[in-house]
């Protein structure tokens, strides 16, 4: 089976916007069209950008209840990695390293991702790094 790394912004785009492209590649998830691969590292991001103040206040749903029961039901049914890999490939912006080493950790097919510094990439340590729509039409 397939295996994804979802950046973080995937995942929070999900979490706010339930009809969007991020959404529709979570319900792919669910029906079992690919296996979700995360690490702490992801988790806890998710966390904090959801709870960042301009976000609670634009989007109502997003409590603190719905955050945890988010971040624990990632936690749950993806393959979570131990996040002991370590690399250094993005010299823009250092936080996508950890999404490159939970691909690599978890043995990802693809990172799936809105973020511009790893798309340009477009490959990484034999793993495809795809935009939203791209994966979804892979799907």
């Amino acid at each position: 089976m397939i295996r994804a790394v979802l950046d973080t912004n995937a995942h929070v785009s999900a979490a706010l916007m339930p009809h969007g492209s991020s959404a529709k590649i979570i319900l792919a998830w669910h029906q079992g069209k690919f296996t979700l691969t995360a690490c702490p590292f992801i988790l806890q991001e998710i966390g904090e950008v959801l709870r960042r103040s301009h976000i609670k206040n634009k989007y109502k749903g997003i409590t603190e209840e719905a955050i945890e029961a988010l971040i624990s039901y990632i936690g749950e049914f993806a393959i979570i990695t131990p996040g002991k890999v370590s690399v250094q490939a993005v010299t823009t912006d250092h936080k996508d390293d950890h999404i490159l080493a939970c691909a690599k950790e978890g043995e990802a097919d693809y990172i799936v991702t809105g973020d511009l510094h790893l798309q340009r990439l477009k490959e990484y340590n034999g793993v495809s790094i795809v935009s939203l729509v791209e994966f979804i039409k892979f799907l």
